[in-house]
């Protein structure tokens, strides 16, 4: 039987296992770890932000974030390691233009881990410019446009 998957608005209860999530991640470990440590998402930027996340058969398996404040930006997403390659990653992005052309934004930024790129092109995102390495971040990392 084919596993069932939900996408729902996230609650401020969920910033514990989003954060799991997000540190469970496959694609940052090693020389991209730096960026995630010490960082958690809380209960007050699920409550500020538009977060969504991906449930299959009640579990979560992935969510994202979009910005508002300023330029909207898609902030995170992720796709746990076990959801790799499923069509999820596909799914989340495409409910997250959803709702960007529900609340009326027509672009969105995306600060990428340099090996997503190839994903947010494929959703039609274009590379406008380069981020500089932070303390955190210590590569570059590509800007996408997204037109929406």
């Amino acid at each position: 039987m084919r596993a069932v998957i939900t996408i729902r608005p996230a609650i401020p209860e969920d910033a514990a296992a989003l954060t799991e999530l997000m540190h469970a991640s496959a694609a940052y470990r090693g020389s991209y770890a730096s960026i995630l440590d010490d960082y958690a998402i809380t209960p007050s930027q699920i409550e500020q932000d538009v977060f969504h996340i991906a449930e299959r058969d009640g579990e979560t398996c992935g969510f994202y974030s979009l910005t508002l404040g300023g330029e909207p930006e898609l902030d995170l997403m992720f796709v746990a390691d076990s959801a790799q390659g499923s069509g999820l990653g596909l799914m989340l992005f495409r409910h997250m233009t959803g709702e960007a052309k529900r609340r009326g934004i027509v672009a969105i930024k995306i600060v990428s881990h340099p090996p997503s790129v190839g994903f947010y092109q494929a959703m039609g995102a274009i590379v406008t410019g380069t981020k500089a390495p932070t303390i955190k971040a210590t590569w570059s990392r590509p800007i996408l446009t997204l037109t929406i």
